[in-house]
């Protein structure tokens, strides 16, 4: 077994997949999962979605050194820490969730995606090391000033798309503006393609 989907079972705690040691897949969305635990010998998982549960923290993961996609959106998440070791992660989805600051992500050199959406985040930090992130999504936070997103920003360089809709700053009269001045390389904007 390689893939395995368990979404939407009530499963109220992750047993151990000792016995699932060539697993690369694993979707246990919509669940009542409260702890991330008994991961650590599926060492082969390059994509962990956890989306919909009752998390608090991510934790569990050292082993797991070739995850590429980790989705654990609509949890109960407070901050971003254990991902240390996940170097080869592409792609992080922490949506819906009650973070406040961005951190935790200085080994994950090799992210594309990261969506940070409909979270408590007042500022864009802690990007400064994502070399290669080309897509943000911050829509739906609380960055009041342009001011918040600018100093988080001048460091990515990479950046295609971005979505800040939703934050009371993308009603200023120059966001848009702003945005396409800060990040020449940018494609799209919020649901707007950007005509250069």
């Amino acid at each position: 077994v390689k893939e395995l989907y368990l979404a939407a079972n009530r499963i109220g705690e992750i047993e151990s997949l000792a016995a699932l040691p060539r697993l690369t897949l694993l979707e246990l969305g919509s669940n009542r999962i409260r702890k991330m635990q008994n991961l650590e010998r599926l060492t082969g998982l390059t994509e962990l979605w956890l989306g919909r549960n009752k998390i608090e923290a991510i934790e569990g993961l050292a082993t797991l050194t070739k995850l590429r996609r980790l989705s654990v959106q609509n949890n109960r998440l407070r901050s971003i820490q254990g991902l240390e070791t996940c170097t080869e992660l592409e792609e992080l989805y922490l949506s819906f969730n009650g973070l406040t600051r961005i951190e935790g992500l200085g080994t994950l050199r090799k992210l594309k995606i990261l969506d940070l959406g409909n979270n408590q985040l007042e500022r864009v930090e802690g990007l400064e090391s994502l070399a290669q992130l080309e897509d943000l999504w911050m829509n739906d936070n609380r960055c009041e000033t342009l001011s918040a997103l600018e100093e988080g920003l001048s460091h990515v360089k990479t950046l295609k798309t971005a979505y800040f809709e939703g934050n009371p700053c993308s009603k200023a009269g120059d966001y848009k503006a702003k945005l396409v001045e800060w990040l020449p390389q940018l494609e799209q904007l919020d649901v707007e393609e950007i005509k250069r």
